[in-house]
C-alpha cells in the first residue's frame, strides 16, 4: 500500500510541475522593442520621451501565463525626448540622475490572468528606490520570423507617480503622473 502511495504522490508531482516545464525563456529582442513616457508639461501639453538601449528575458507559457516571469534593464541615460538641452537636464540630478542611477530594473513578482490580459506585479526601481507596480499586458502573439528563430510579443501601459520614486524637480507645474508604454517582442 505504501508503494502505491508513493507512486501516486510521484505522478502528481509530476503532473504539477508539467506546466512548469513548458514555459519557454525568451530574451529581449532590443530592435523590436518600444518603451515609451509621457509627462504633463504645465498643463499646456504632453512631452513624450522614449528609451533606446535595454536588456532583459522572460519566461512564457500560454497555457499557464500566471508562471511567466520577466525581468528588464534599462539604460536610463538612453532617454531622448527629441530635445538634446532638455535630454541632458532629464540625465542630471533634478530628474532621473543617470550619474548616480544609471539603470531602471522590473522585476516579476506575479502574474495574474485577467480575461485578454495579464497583470504583471513587480519592483520597479527607479532613481534608487524600488516600488511595486502592476503593468496590465496583451499578448500580442508569437511565431517564427525570418531570422528562423520564434518571436513572443506583449503591449501594456501603466501609470505611476514620479514623486513615488523621489523624482519632485517642478512639481506640480510639470505632472506627477507618468504614463508609461511598453511594447517589447522576446527571441528563442
Amino acid at each position: 500500500m505504501n508503494r502505491f502511495v508513493a507512486a501516486l504522490v510521484l505522478v502528481a508531482m509530476s503532473f504539477a510541475m508539467a506546466d512548469r516545464m513548458f514555459a519557454e525563456d525568451y530574451v529581449l529582442d532590443d530592435q523590436h522593442t518600444s518603451v515609451v513616457f509621457a509627462i504633463n508639461h504645465f498643463g499646456y501639453s504632453f512631452c513624450y520621451g522614449m528609451f533606446g538601449r535595454y536588456g532583459g528575458e522572460f519566461s512564457y507559457d500560454p497555457a499557464s501565463p500566471a508562471d511567466a516571469k520577466f525581468s528588464f534593464t534599462i539604460d536610463a541615460a538612453s532617454l531622448d525626448t527629441k530635445s538634446e538641452k532638455r535630454d541632458e537636464h532629464l540625465r542630471g540630478p533634478d530628474f532621473f540622475n543617470v550619474n548616480q542611477f544609471p539603470e531602471i530594473k522590473f522585476v516579476s513578482t506575479s502574474v495574474a490572468e485577467d480575461g485578454e490580459t495579464i497583470n504583471v506585479t513587480g519592483d520597479l526601481t527607479l532613481h534608487g528606490v524600488t516600488k511595486s507596480i502592476t503593468l496590465p499586458m496583451a499578448y500580442m502573439g508569437s511565431g517564427p520570423a525570418p531570422d528562423g528563430k520564434t518571436h513572443l510579443g506583449f503591449s501594456g501601459r501603466a501609470v505611476f507617480n514620479r514623486s513615488d520614486f523621489d523624482m519632485t524637480t517642478y512639481l506640480p507645474k510639470i505632472g506627477d503622473e507618468v504614463t508609461l508604454l511598453i511594447s517589447f517582442e522576446g527571441i528563442r
